[in-house]
C-alpha cells in the first residue's frame, strides 16, 4: 500500500483513530478513548454483555460503533434496539445528526426515515435500524439483521427478547448495554453468561465523577447501600427485586388515537389554559405534590365503564403550594371532579388542609392519602374488617386494571419509562418496599385509581385521619 492508503486503512481498522478523526468531546477537541474504554471499543466479540453504573459512555461506544459499521461493513445491517422510546430518540437522535453533519459521511446516505421507526440505507449497501420493541416485542417480528445493539437491556420484556433473539443472522453479533434494576430477567442472565464477553464500567470511573457528584447521588438514592445507588452508580445487582408493573400489559393499555393533553408549568403563573373536556361525566384527581427537588404530578380520568381514561396530565416544577392548590381549584372548574386523592406527604398534606377549609363540599370530595398507613378495603361475612396498607392497595388496583386492559393511557415517554422501572422487594417483616425516585406520575395514578374505589365502593373508609398541622404560605 501507499502511505495515505495505510494511513487510511489503519484509520478504518481501529475504532479508537476512526473515533479520534470523526468525533469532537465537549470541549470540542478531537475524541480520546478512556482506558477503561478501549477494550470494549476494540472488541470483536460475537457476545458482548455491559453492566455499568450510569453516565460511563455507553452512548458514546454505541455512536461510534454504528458510524463505524457504516463504514467498514458494506452490505450488512444493524439493528439499535430498545425497550422504550425515550431510550432510542436520544442515541438515533445523535446518530442521524452525526451522518447528516459530517461531510465523510452525509454523502453516503441513500435514504433516511424516522417513522414509524428509524431507518437509514447507506449507497454501500449498509443499513441501520432503530426500533423499540413495542408490546411484546412485536416490532422485532420480522427483521433479519447482522449486529444488534441493545441499550437499556435491562428493561427489555421477557418476550420481547424472545423475538429479538429470532431477528439475528447466523453468525452475526449482539453487543447489550444495560444498567441494573434488581430484577433477575434475561439481562441479569446475561451478565453471567461463559460465553459473552463481560463488561463492568461504575460510574466512579469517568474521570468527571467527583467527590460532590458522589454525595449529591448519596443524597438522591439514600445512602451506599440504597438499591438505588448500587444498581445506577456502582452497577452491581444488588439484592433481588421484583417487577411491579407487568410491562407489556401497560403496552396494551396505551392507545395512541387518544390525545395528549399534556400541559407543564414552571415557577409563577397567573393563568393557565385548559383543554375543555370532551363531555360531561365521572372524572377523577390524583395528585402527588412536590416542591423543590421533585416535581408534581396531576392525572385527571373519566370514568367511562369499563374504562378509566386518561384525558390530562399536568407536570409542575418549582410551584408552591398555595398556587398548587389554585391549579386544582381551576381543574376543578373544569372536571367537576368526583373525589380528588391527593399524597399527603408533606406537601400534599398542607394543599389538602387548604382544600378542605374552603367548605363541605370539598371535604367530602378530598381525600388525603398516608402511603404508609392502613385503608379498611371490606369486611367479612362473619363481620372482620379487612385492611389492607394504603400503598399496597391502591398499587393493586392499578395493577388490576392493568391486567384486564380496562385503564387507557395516551402515549406517554415518560409514563412508560417510569412503569418499566418501578420494582419492589419485600422486608424481613413480610411488607412490600417500593423503589423510590421517579415514580411521581406512578403516585398521581394510584391517588386518581384509589380515589375513584372509594367513590364507587361505599364502604371503603380510611383508617387513617389529616392530622392538623400549620403550614405558611
Amino acid at each position: 500500500m501507499s502511505v495515505s492508503r495505510e494511513t487510511l486503512f489503519r484509520l478504518l481498522q481501529r475504532r479508537e483513530l476512526f473515533a479520534y478523526r470523526f468525533f469532537r468531546s465537549a470541549d470540542g477537541m478531537p475524541w480520546r478513548v478512556r482506558d477503561y474504554q478501549r477494550n470494549s471499543l476494540e472488541s470483536q466479540a460475537l457476545r458482548k454483555v455491559h453492566c455499568d453504573g450510569r453516565d460511563v459512555g455507553k452512548t458514546t461506544e454505541i455512536e461510534i460503533i454504528a458510524c463505524w459499521a457504516m463504514v467498514n461493513c458494506p452490505g450488512k445491517s444493524m439493528l439499535i434496539a430498545t425497550q422504550c422510546e425515550n431510550h432510542l430518540f436520544p442515541i438515533m437522535n445523535r446518530l442521524v445528526r452525526r451522518f447528516e453533519t459530517t461531510p465523510e459521511f452525509s454523502g453516503g446516505i441513500a435514504e433516511l426515515r424516522r417513522s414509524p421507526s428509524y431507518f437509514i440505507r447507506f449507497v454501500n449497501g449498509f443499513t441501520l435500524w432503530g426500533r423499540i420493541a413495542g408490546p411484546r416485542g412485536i416490532n422485532f417480528q420480522g427483521m433479519h439483521v447482522d449486529w444488534q445493539i441493545v441499550d437499556e437491556a435491562q428493561e427489555m420484556t421477557e418476550t420481547s427478547w424472545g423475538e429479538l433473539y429470532q431477528s439475528l443472522n447466523g453468525g452475526g453479533r449482539r453487543w447489550v448495554y444495560g444498567v441494573p434494576n434488581g430484577l433477575r430477567n434475561t439481562f441479569y442472565r446475561m451478565t453471567f453468561l461463559p460465553d459473552t464477553e463481560q463488561y463492568h464500567w461504575p460510574s466512579y470511573l469517568n474521570p468527571d465523577f467527583t467527590s460532590e457528584k458522589d454525595d449529591e447521588l448519596v443524597l438522591l438514592y439514600g445512602r451506599r447501600d440504597s438499591p438505588g445507588y448500587i444498581h445506577r452508580v456502582l452497577g452491581l445487582h444488588g439484592e433481588p427485586m421484583n417487577a411491579v408493573f407487568n410491562l407489556d400489559d401497560y403496552l396494551l393499555c396505551v392507545d395512541e388515537s387518544l390525545p395528549a393533553n399534556e400541559i407543564r408549568l414552571k415557577g409563577s403563573r397567573t393563568h393557565w389554559d385548559f383543554p375543555e373536556p370532551p363531555q360531561k361525566g365521572m372524572y377523577y384527581l390524583g395528585c402527588d405534590l412536590g416542591f423543590s427537588h421533585d416535581p408534581s404530578e396531576f392525572i385527571v380520568y373519566k370514568n367511562e365503564p369499563p374504562y378509566l381514561i386518561c384525558v390530562l396530565r399536568m407536570h409542575l416544577e418549582n410551584v408552591n403550594y398555595a398556587q398548587q392548590q389554585a391549579v386544582i381549584q381551576e381543574l376543578d372548574n373544569h372536571y367537576h371532579f368526583c373525589k380528588i386523592g391527593i399524597d399527603c406527604g408533606n406537601s400534599g398534606r398542607a394543599v389538602a388542609h387548604q382544600l378542605m377549609a374552603i367548605g363541605r363540599d370539598w371535604e367530602q370530595r378530598v381525600c388525603a392519602f398516608e402511603f404508609g398507613g392502613m385503608i379498611e378495603t371490606g369486611q367479612l361475612s362473619n363481620g372482620t374488617i379487612q385492611k389492607r396498607r394504603t400503598k399496597e392497595w391502591m398499587t393493586e388496583l392499578l395493577q388490576r386494571r392493568l391486567a384486564e386492559h380496562t385503564i387507557l393511557f395516551p402515549k406517554s415517554a415518560e409514563r412508560e419509562q417510569q412503569y418499566a422501572n418501578h420494582t419492589y422487594l419485600l422486608n424481613a417483616q413480610g411488607q412490600y418496599v417500593y423503589s423510590k425516585g421517579n415514580d411521581h406520575i406512578i403516585d398521581a395514578d394510584r391517588c386518581a385509581l384509589l380515589a375513584w374505589y372509594m367513590d364507587t365502593h361505599e364502604k371503603v373508609i380510611p383508617t387513617m385521619k389529616v392530622k392538623p398541622r400549620i403550614q405558611v404560605f
